[in-house]
């Protein structure tokens, strides 16, 4: 059985930009959030927002759609192996829940293209505390294509062993500086 696995994440494009976390436990993201900057408003005045949301559960492909009728496809496999390391479906990311389980205020779309290609994909309604949509019917609908970065976060226990490490230099240090004077 495969350990969980968590990496930090950077999209970055010629337009949006993104990072956020996943969790990874044999092959799929398991958790995760996203924080997306330089998403276009469609609405006049056109103007930069920013845009997050947590990972959304997936069991195989599984849609998921904002007020608008914007609907992304993703399944959240992450293949280490694979250049792309996201499929054609990618990670899907959701905030602003109602109605039902598939049903988001803000849908968030990352997934691969072909090597070394990512797109991200944003929808948002701008929506009233009722679940009207405010304003221009598509607040946002925006994609872009870009690269992706992925680092793996240490796990706690590694801090330790490093830490410990660390210990064991100072002290054996600190030994030979007194045998030396």
């Amino acid at each position: 059985m495969a350990a969980l696995e968590t990496y930090d994440f950077t999209f970055a494009s010629s337009g949006m930009d993104a990072t956020g976390t996943i969790t990874v436990d044999n092959g799929v993201a398991q958790s995760g959030s996203i924080n997306v900057t330089g998403v276009p408003l469609e609405a006049s005045p056109t103007t930069l927002i920013s845009a997050a949301g947590s990972l959304l559960p997936a069991n195989g492909a599984t849609d998921a759609g904002n007020h608008d009728g914007d609907v992304i496809t993703y399944d959240n496999v992450v293949n280490l192996s694979n250049d792309p390391i996201l499929d054609s479906y990618g990670l899907g990311f959701g905030s602003g829940q109602y109605q039902d389980s598939v049903h988001y205020s803000t849908v968030i779309n990352l997934f691969g293209n072909s090597p070394d290609s990512y797109r991200l994909f944003v929808g948002e309604a701008q929506l009233d505390s009722i679940g009207n949509v405010i304003g221009d019917a598509q607040w946002v609908y925006a994609s872009n294509d870009g690269s992706l970065t992925l680092a793996a976060v240490p796990e706690p226990a590694t801090y330790g062993a490093i830490g410990g490490v660390v210990m064991l230099l100072v002290s054996l240090g600190s030994q030979l500086r007194r045998k030396l004077a």
